[in-house]
């Protein structure tokens, strides 16, 4: 819920207890909280004898005591697989959107035949696709969290998973993150999935803390005890879900065609060169008469060697945030010059230097810059390809063939893959390291 960044109507399958949707009503933005629930005999069976977990009677903002009652909430006693393909599937593509669903029913990994029909379906979910808003996000629970002995889900006893990831992506789903939780008082922590219709919608998985306990303190409505309307969450555990547990990787690269990632990005290969940093020196170019600083060696340096790597892991990041905050103010300070010239005149320079002198980037949905903090800073502006340090990718592009108003996608590290708990990782990693010397 709190990744969508204002979520009206929001669709849970399932959930016939009633919890998820007392959890989506405590968000002020709500306008209408849909269930499809085939069981009506387990809603009012839940209802009787477990009316606790569709209590709202605590939640400022709801008009009923049972959240079943509650006038944003409405149940539509319905198979969802054919609920939804009939509302969104191929020829039936309703008007109204959903900003979120959540899949509250069976896990990928029960062994019950429905199961693997439901979750490998394309047209299913090609329908849940469809019934989302251009900022949508599914969500879904997956089951208990893997253990570092199990198989990849492709080899194991996991495969209707593995459908449902293949299904996910080829669907078009833009983004895909998965995070464990270990407060649902089931036997093991779980996991669930995080799906987004844009990759765009990443850098709302990336929000800072802060910016988290913002949108928490302006979105929930508060309790009438007084006492916290969520009791496992806050800022800082979002910023635990952003980085997966480590045996999601090791199962992840256990596939047997291992993912291309998992040789790229897991540490550091033992046999590269890293070349100290007393190696290279920054001075003024000679080239012309209009030539800037740059870095030339000071002693012989092999291809493809690094460059203090203990130097490079310490560049700082303009997240999408920082950059929008950047942004705004400059056109605020422009439009404001006469008062406010010297704020543009700061602005500017920041402006100035971080893209001058970082690399743009969209790993996190939207643009983000990262600038090397020591003398490393000035390797990458050679003049009409004359650098010698970068990647052989970035190599083929100089400002002699480049539209300095249009990057081409090749330069913008954009994730080439929906899902890979290896970015989720070691984003830092591959945000900072990766380049090396291209000659001798």
């Amino acid at each position: 819920m709190i990744t969508h960044p204002n979520p009206k109507r929001v669709a849970i399958i399932g959930g016939g207890e009633g919890a998820t949707l007392r959890e989506v009503l405590k968000h002020n933005t709500v306008e209408e909280a849909m269930m499809v629930e085939i069981d009506g005999e387990l809603v009012e069976l839940c209802k009787e004898y477990l009316p606790e977990w569709s209590n709202c009677s605590d939640i400022v903002g709801s008009d009923a005591d049972s959240c079943f009652d509650d006038s944003r909430a409405s149940v539509a006693y319905d198979d969802a697989f054919g609920w939804f393909i009939n509302s969104y599937g191929e020829g039936n593509n309703k008007e109204e959107k959903f900003d979120v669903i959540i899949m509250d029913a069976l896990d990928p990994d029960d062994f019950v035949e429905i199961v693997g029909n439901l979750y490998k379906d394309n047209h299913f979910v090609d329908a849940l696709f469809n019934g989302l808003s251009e900022e949508g996000v599914f969500v879904i629970q997956i089951g208990e969290t893997k253990s570092r002995t199990d198989p990849a889900d492709d080899t194991g006893s996991s495969q209707d998973l593995a459908d449902m990831m293949r299904a996910l992506q080829s669907v078009g789903f833009g983004s895909i993150h998965i995070y464990d939780e270990g407060h649902s008082h089931f036997s093991a922590p779980w996991s669930y999935l995080v799906c987004f219709k844009d990759s765009k919608s990443r850098a709302s998985w990336y929000k800072t803390s802060a910016e988290i306990e913002i949108e928490l303190h302006q979105r929930l409505y508060r309790t009438k005890s007084g006492t916290p309307a969520l009791r496992f969450f806050d800022g800082p555990n979002m910023i635990g879900y952003q980085t997966p547990p480590k045996v999601t990787e090791t199962t992840y690269c256990r596939k047997e065609d291992e993912p291309w990632e998992c040789d790229e990005f897991l540490g550091i290969d033992p046999e590269s060169v890293d070349t100290p940093i007393s190696h290279i020196e920054a001075r003024k170019s000679t080239v012309g008469e209009h030539a800037g600083r740059g870095i030339f060696a000071a002693r012989d340096i092999p291809m493809y060697s690094t460059f203090d790597l203990n130097g490079s892991v310490k560049a700082f990041h303009l997240w999408p945030s920082t950059l929008s905050v950047i942004e705004d103010l400059y056109e605020w300070a422009d439009d404001n010059d006469d008062e406010y010239g010297y704020v543009e005149d700061a602005i500017s320079s920041v402006k100035t230097f971080a893209y001058g002198y970082g690399y743009v980037a969209t790993l996190l949905g939207k643009n983000h810059i990262s600038v090397d903090s020591t003398i490393e800073t000035f390797c990458n502006h050679g003049c009409n390809g004359t650098y010698s340090y970068g990647d052989e990718v970035a190599a083929e592009f100089t400002e002699m063939n480049v539209d300095l108003d249009r990057a081409p996608e090749a330069l913008l590290n954009k994730v080439s893959e929906v899902y890979s708990p290896i970015y989720e990782r070691h984003l830092r990693q591959i945000l900072s390291l990766g380049d090396y010397t291209l000659r001798d």
